[in-house]
């Protein structure tokens, strides 16, 4: 058996096991800004499951700017690539996510482990701030 086969099946055994503990979280796509008011535009928002684990702890960001982190959202299951032009995907740092509490802070960090065989990453991390 091949170490990404273990990976993945670990983590499919991870989703299963933590099933009851996965609430519903709202995922708004960034495809773009408005050519009027420069305003972003979201694609139709997609429920996903997640393990959501709420925080209060200061970090950085990538560019050395501190922030609180309110929210740690994990997906265990593979997100499909929006396909909108200058995004990275399949998380942007410029997409929405509310969680079951309302909470709607912005994304702050995206993580996960790296799949060379399928476009989405083993495991995801979104941290809001």
């Amino acid at each position: 058996m091949s170490f990404s086969k273990t990976i993945r099946s670990a983590v499919a055994l991870a989703d299963k096991i933590t099933a009851d503990l996965q609430v519903d979280v709202v995922h708004y796509a960034w495809i773009g800004t408005d050519s009027t008011y420069g305003a972003p535009e979201y694609a139709v928002a997609v429920t996903r499951k997640a393990l959501v684990e709420l925080k209060q702890r200061v970090l950085k960001t990538a560019d050395g700017q501190d922030f609180v982190q309110k929210a740690s959202i994990t997906f265990l299951r593979p997100i499909t690539a929006n396909g909108a032009v200058n995004r990275l995907e399949p998380i942007d740092l410029r997409d929405k996510f509310t969680l079951p509490n309302g909470y709607t802070g912005p994304v702050k960090l995206v993580e996960g482990l790296a799949n060379k065989f399928a476009d989405s990453p083993y495991t995801l991390e979104v941290v809001l701030g």
